[in-house]
């Protein structure tokens, strides 16, 4: 099969949500609190990441099968690292986020794709500092980001409940 990663456009919104409903229904039987009690990914949101240009989907036998967003920094919560610090304090960063893979897919190694294509985008992006986060018990994608060659940076919070976050960090040339 051939995989690769894209743009999306907005024909991709109803596929990118049920992606990630199925994400957040996965998180909560797992016992991860990440996206739950409505602070997860919403359309109007994943309909923002598709207008500004951030929102990018992973296409796995010529479906949608996985999502990201690269936002560029600075964003407040990475602004305010603890328990840690930045390898580097790079004048601009871009932070992946809101990555999920399509359950009917899973176990194929297409989150390791979709994260190393986010990278390369990145890269191209002309950003050399790439961060991402997840839920302290999100161990999975824990697992995923630090394969990919990121770097335990320290704790992060968003000003929600359950907002504490894992944050890493990768220095590219």
């Amino acid at each position: 099969m051939f995989v690769y990663t894209r743009k999306a456009t907005i024909h991709d919104a109803e596929a990118i949500m049920s992606i990630l409903n199925d994400g957040i229904a996965y998180l909560k039987e797992q016992g991860v609190p990440q996206w739950q009690n409505g602070e997860g990914p919403t359309p109007e949101l994943i309909k923002q990441d598709i207008k500004k240009g951030y929102a990018h989907v992973l296409i796995y036998d010529n479906k949608v099968a996985g999502y990201g967003a690269l936002v560029p920094g600075p964003e407040a919560p990475y602004e305010n690292i603890t328990e840690g610090s930045w390898e580097e304090q790079e004048d601009s960063y871009i932070v992946i986020h809101r990555i999920a893979v399509d359950l009917h897919v899973r176990g194929k190694g297409l989150s390791k794709i979709l994260l190393h294509d986010l990278i390369v985008l990145s890269r191209q992006m002309e950003f050399k500092d790439v961060r991402v986060d997840t839920y302290p018990k999100n161990e999975i994608m824990q697992k995923v980001i630090v394969n990919a060659g990121f770097n335990y940076s320290g704790m992060i919070y968003f000003p929600i409940e359950h907002g504490e976050r894992k944050a890493y960090q990768l220095l590219l040339d």
